[in-house]
């Protein structure tokens, strides 16, 4: 059964046929490269934001809440040493004690120093002049333990620290907790917003990968579309024209590599044809040409076969004429042995003759002498 492969596709300008098939694969190996630069970009950017919350986390607030948390343990180390001044009257006890709370007070102040360039919002710059006015109120507590203690004055200093001291130290210590509660509050947001920043580069890195994969998939079957199917079309007309069937109608429809591998199918198709078409003409003339042999030879036969009966006949003549020449011979050896015993016979009967020639000469001389004699006697 004869199949015949036709097309009849239009070339389009855009079509993915009219592309080489390495342009093909570099487009489209180059758009999926461009969509993965693009999900870095994004994931990128995504990752600066999370790391810049980080930073904010790490560089901004929590060495506020250190800062914070080291003034706290500074107020303490103050409260422990004036404590202790109180209960050892020991000069040189209280002298070290002395020097502790000053190295103490000195930290404090460093650490606002430090603290307060760091602090932009408005909330926090407020509890850090209510931290640094506390501060300056607890110094001068300090100071009013310390002329009691210098004193001897025990006892009002142990009434001062009751009821002044230590409410002023809670109040103090209350803002400083306060002062950390709100960089923890805001490292705490700081941390949501990085946690959301991870959720949604997550999501839109899932998205943007599924997107991608849908694409470099049709952009895959696309490609093998273009590849496959004109290979396909070569495939079948090759085996039509394997099968004998030149009558394809090939159309080459792309310009890339596979419509260059149609065209060559369609011209050997043409070629083959063409050959084909010039061989059944050449046969059609030998069939013609044997035509005229066969009846040539046909008569030919006829005649052959007349001149065999003929041959036959002139076989029977010439059999007869050699019965009739070998007769003849055998008459011509009987005649010439005749003829040698003529001849003998002739040559006796020359002899004889001879001989009565020379009698008859003789008996003429004797009738000459007889006729003489006559004479004479006359």
């Amino acid at each position: 059964m004869r199949c015949r492969v036709t097309s009849t596709r239009k070339t389009n300008p855009m079509n993915l046929a009219n592309l080489r098939v390495r342009t093909r694969l570099f487009a489209g190996f180059g758009l999926l490269c461009a969509f993965l630069i693009v999900v870095v970009v994004l994931g990128t950017a995504m990752l600066g934001r999370i790391k810049s919350g980080t930073d904010v986390i790490v560089n901004n607030y929590m060495p506020k809440i250190e800062a914070s948390n080291a003034v706290l343990t500074e107020v303490n180390n103050v409260s422990i040493a004036l404590r202790n001044m109180m209960l050892n009257a020991d000069p040189a006890d209280r002298k070290a004690q002395a020097a502790d709370v000053d190295k103490a007070r000195a930290n404090i102040a460093a650490t606002f120093e430090k603290l307060a360039p760091t602090i932009v919002s408005e909330e926090g710059k407020a509890l850090l002049r209510q931290s640094q006015e506390y501060n300056a109120r607890f110094v001068a507590a300090q100071d009013v333990l310390l002329r009691h203690i210098g004193a001897g004055e025990i006892e009002q200093a142990s009434n001062y620290l009751v009821k002044e001291y230590r409410p002023m130290l809670a109040e103090y210590r209350k803002v400083m907790n306060g002062q950390i509660d709100m960089q923890k509050g805001l490292g705490a947001k700081a941390a949501q917003e990085a946690d959301a920043t991870y959720d949604n580069t997550l999501r839109l890195m899932l998205a943007l990968s599924a997107v991608i994969l849908v694409l470099a998939a049709v952009i895959a079957w696309r490609i093998t579309a273009s590849i496959t199917t004109p290979v396909a079309r070569a495939l079948a007309i090759a085996e039509t024209v394997a099968a004998g069937d030149l009558t394809s109608r090939i159309e080459v429809t792309s310009k890339d590599e596979l419509g260059l591998l149609l065209a060559a199918l369609k011209k050997m198709n043409d070629s083959l044809l063409a050959t084909v078409s010039t061989v059944r003409s050449g046969t059609e003339l030998i069939a013609s040409a044997s035509s005229q042999v066969a009846a040539g030879s046909m008569d030919l036969s006829s005649r052959t076969e007349e001149q065999a009966s003929a041959l036959e006949e002139t076989a029977s003549s010439m059999e007869e004429l050699t019965s009739t020449v070998r007769q003849n011979a055998d008459n011509a050896r009987q005649a010439n042995v005749l003829a040698g015993v003529a001849s003998s016979v002739a040559e006796r009967g020359g002899a004889m003759v001879k001989q009565v020639v020379g009698t008859m000469d003789a008996i003429n001389e004797a009738s000459k002498r007889i006729g003489d004699i006559i004479g004479v006697i006359d």
